[in-house]
């Protein structure tokens, strides 16, 4: 080192690097940055491929079928109607948790990225039903007034979407390996059963839950997108960490 010259060494022991530098070891994190933005953009055509389809009234060939077979589990009534509803006012206590305890965190944009999808994947869910116009199966409404059509799976891309953003902060965060592999493999369970059940209940068809499934999965990349580290949702928790970390504490 020349004498005069000073270099600012961290508390780890280790040469503070602007933040963004690059380096092999940030080389995941921006494939997986770009890999959420392109499954946010593709699950969007998607979910807009298949709205057209349904709008025009095009019959899906596995539709009636699986269909049918789901229907072969409706003499277990009991169990159906409790998958469903796991996916209506537990969700809900959940998503409000999990905003709340964003907020105890002080990730005040990460929840107000939160709320702004929760509220956009819900009136978008209702606009497209309103929109295509589809009955359900039944013929019938879901129990509740106003709630008639059928396309999409309200229920499908509600549970997936809140869920499935609890699953994509705990897998970057450093909790052990098996204990994020069994969130999502129990989230998966639960949106598949959450599916299922919707089916046996003849409430919706196969595509409608494929739609619900697509547009929970392009809100997920979007989350993952604005939430990766140095995005807009990141940076105020990140500022946070860098001025707790210059402090020694």
């Amino acid at each position: 080192m020349s004498p005069g010259r000073t270099s600012h060494v961290p508390a780890s022991g280790a040469p503070d690097r602007p933040s963004g530098a690059g380096g092999p070891d940030r080389a995941p994190t921006r494939w997986a940055s770009a890999g959420s933005l392109l499954i946010a953009i593709l699950a969007l055509l998607g979910l807009v491929a298949v709205t057209v389809a349904v709008a025009s009234q095009f019959v899906f060939p596995f539709d009636q079928p699986w269909l049918a077979l789901a229907r072969t589990l409706d003499g277990m009534p009991v169990v159906w109607q409790a998958m469903s509803q796991s996916a209506n006012i537990p969700l809900i206590v959940i998503g409000v948790v999990f905003v709340l305890w964003l907020l105890w965190k002080k990730r005040h944009r990460e929840a107000l990225l939160v709320i702004l999808i929760l509220v956009a994947v819900t009136a978008g869910s209702e606009g497209v039903k309103q929109l295509v116009g589809r009955p359900r199966p039944s013929g019938t409404g879901d129990g509740i007034p106003g709630v008639v059509y059928s396309y999409p799976s309200g229920h499908v891309l509600e549970v997936l979407t809140i869920l499935g953003m609890i699953t994509v902060r705990s897998w970057r965060s450093s909790r052990p390996f098996w204990l994020r592999l069994a969130l999502v493999l129990v989230v998966t369970a639960e949106v598949v059963l959450v599916g299922i059940a919707r089916l046996a209940l003849d409430e919706h068809y196969p595509s409608d839950v494929l739609g619900g499934l697509l547009g929970a999965i392009a809100a997920l990349g979007w989350y993952g997108w604005f939430t990766r580290p140095g995005g807009w949702a990141d940076r105020p928790a990140s500022h946070h960490a860098r001025r707790t970390e210059g402090s020694g504490a």
